[in-house]
Order: structure tokens, then sequence, then C-alpha cells
């Protein structure tokens, strides 16, 4: 048996640095290729969400590439109208109008023999005086409610139903009672409690209570002043106007003296005053997934970008950024029933984008999403590769 010289014997630690070792590399790297999907990411590429829709009413959801066409159809904004709606006014309703629980001070007027001061003519005739009542003289009743049904009772007259008129209508409905009663009644009515036409401010109001109809033209922003304002900002409160069984919501900031939203108010009007700050959310690659908060009535596109600092140059794919909404929400960005999601896509590598993200509003409860690129994963491969073979390297090197 032939001696083998060892000294001949090639060196395993050099053979492996040799060409063998490159293409070893190379098989591993190639398999890997494969594996790519099961590597950390932060979301799915553009390719993946574009498969992705579909027309199923259930789950599905449809791409929208944002145009100037796009921009166009959605001015103005396409969530819930912030226009409040509810019963229109009837110009017959009357803030001064009693109704149950107002408390009324009526008083009377009598000429000659009178029916309600027959007492205060008894004490004038012990004390000396005339026993015959003043030619002329007035009494005041004693303070009456109106009782739940709308009626209030009075001596010689009766029950009357008074629910939805006026003082100077109830004053005529008694002096029309009294007739053939008494001489020449007149009659006077004044409020001396009101229960009825009065609104209600709740929720985020400094001096939330009830507040009375002061006149014929009370509005929303009136009420508001009355009540001391709000807690909070006014672009992250939303005005809850119920009326009856009818209820419509405003944005506060939205509402100006002139404008439909500031409703002409009702009694018993309820007013709520609801904390519901304006934010979207980001996700993907922007970096951090975080929630952005509005900081004003409204926020474009291209600013919501700007806040989150912009897709990520190593990671990010910049033509596909993405809004996710529903097309039909409340003005909190609940989605309404039937609403359909919809995937807004920017492409940042067209010039033209940047005036287009200018003009598209946000909504609340957007989400932002950067796409992953298409490079990224391959790029994480290799850096796993390298932080694998790198130490293995270092330690044959070390070992010669």
């Amino acid at each position: 048996m032939a001696e083998v010289d060892v000294a001949k014997r090639p060196c395993r630690t050099k053979w492996l640095h040799g060409r063998p070792y490159v293409l070893l590399s190379a098989v591993l790297l190639s398999a890997g290729l494969g594996g790519c999907s099961v590597l950390p990411s932060s979301g799915p590429t553009a390719a993946e969400i574009d498969s992705a829709q579909s027309d199923d009413a259930a789950s599905g959801f449809r791409v929208e590439n944002i145009t100037a066409k796009t921009v166009a159809a959605h001015a103005g904004g396409d969530s819930a109208s912030n226009t409040v709606i509810l019963p229109a006014t009837n110009a017959s309703q009357n803030v001064d109008a009693i109704g149950p629980g107002d408390i009324l001070q009526i008083t009377v007027f009598e000429v000659g023999t009178s029916l309600f001061n027959a007492m205060a003519a008894g004490s004038m005739s012990a004390s000396g005086g005339s026993s015959l009542a003043p030619t002329a003289a007035g009494a005041n009743l004693p303070l009456v409610q109106v009782d739940r049904d709308g009626a209030l009772t009075l001596p010689y007259v009766g029950k009357l139903n008074v629910a939805g008129k006026t003082p100077s209508e109830i004053q005529s409905l008694i002096a029309a009672g009294l007739r053939g009663k008494s001489q020449n009644p007149q009659v006077l009515v004044s409020v001396r409690e009101r229960a009825w036409s009065v609104v209600t401010v709740m929720g985020e109001a400094k001096k939330p209570g009830q507040y009375p109809l002061v006149g014929p033209q009370q509005h929303l922003l009136d009420a508001i002043a009355a009540a001391g304002g709000t807690n909070e900002l006014s672009q992250d409160v939303v005005a809850r106007i119920t009326r009856g069984n009818a209820s419509g919501s405003v944005r506060l900031a939205s509402i100006s003296a002139g404008s439909p939203d500031n409703v002409l108010l009702l009694p018993q009007d309820r007013i709520e005053l609801l904390y519901r700050p304006l934010s979207f959310s980001v996700f993907g690659a922007a970096g951090k997934v975080s929630e952005v908060p509005f900081q004003g009535p409204t926020v474009s596109l291209a600013q919501a970008v700007a806040r989150i600092g912009g897709p990520l140059d190593q990671q990010a794919d910049p033509s596909a950024v993405f809004v996710f909404r529903y097309d039909q929400a409340a003005l909190d960005g609940t989605p309404e029933q039937g609403a359909k999601p919809v995937a807004y896509r920017l492409d940042m590598t067209n010039p033209e984008s940047y005036f287009l993200a200018q003009r598209f509003e946000m909504h609340p409860r957007d989400v932002i999403y950067i796409a992953n690129a298409r490079s990224n994963q391959p790029t994480k491969l290799i850096q796993i590769l390298g932080l694998f073979f790198s130490p293995a390297y270092s330690a044959k090197v070390l070992s010669q």
C-alpha cells in the first residue's frame, strides 16, 4: 500500500475558501430566494394588494388610483355629510309657546264688581273704607303650572288646553272664559319658570345644563355659547342634536354663523357635545406604526405623508402608497351600513401625484399603508446569509 505524503495532501481549509465555497453559497442563496415569503415583512407588496382585491360584497375591496378625476369626484369629502339632518322647522312653531311644566303668573284686571278682588274689598270695609270694590282693580292669581297634558285649570274659567300657545293667545282664552262673569276683564300672562321652551346641552360643555330659548331665532351656536363653549378643541368635538326621534351630527369646527349647520333650535332639543378627535393610522414601510392626530379641521394626503416621514428609502415602494377607507362613513369614520372598502393608490414616482396629494383630503380613521418594495425580501435574505457565513469565515481565518 503506497504511502501518502501528508505534506502533499491538499489543505481542506483552503479548499473551502475556493470555488466550491462560492458555489455552495450560490446554491443556498438560490434555494433561499424561493422562501422569501416566509421572511419578516412589514406588510404586503403592491402586487399582493392588487391580487387581493375582489368584488365579493362581504369581504372584498377595490383598488383605485388617485388621479385628477378621482380627486374631483371626492371634492368636499365622500364621507357622511356635515349637514345636520333633522325634521324641517315648522314656521308655526314658536319658541315662546307654552308647554308642560311651565309655571305661569296670571293677572286679571276688572272694572266694577270684581270676581277676584272680594277679599281685598272685604279688608277695606273692615278698616272703615268703602265696602264697594274699586272701579278698576287687578288681582294676581296664585302661580299655576301647566300639567303633563298641556292644560291648566282656573276659577270661573275651568280647564284650558294651552300647550303650544303663546302667552298672548292664553290671555285671549282666559278673557273669553270670563266674559259674562266679569265686566270687561283684561288678562296678563307671563312665564315665571320655563320647563318646556328650553334646550339641554350635555357632554363636553363647560357649563352643561338646560337653557331657555330667548327670542324666536336661537341657533345651535347660541346654545353652545350660553353653555360656556367646549372643553376641547372645536375640530375634535362633534355636536349631536336630537329632536324627538330624529338626530343629526355635525363637527363643531365646520359650523359658521350663517351656515345651514347652525340649525334653528326648537323647545326640547337636546345637544350633546362629543369628544371625537380626528386621526389616521400608519402601517407598512414608513418606519413606525402609529396613530397621527389631524391637528386641524382638515389634512391633505401630502401633509399626512410628510408627517410620517414619507416612504423609507431602503424598504418602501414609492409607487405604492395606499389609503384604506370605507366609501361611506360617519363623521368619526365609523363605516355606515352597506359601506364598501376602497384602497386609493398614490404613485409618488409620478410628479403629478404631488399636486394630487395636496387636494386629496384625509378622513378620520383612514389607514395609510406604504407597500414594501419587491427587492426588499431578497435584500433581507442576503443580509441573513451574510450574518450566517461571516462568523464561520472569521473562525476559519483565525484557525489558520
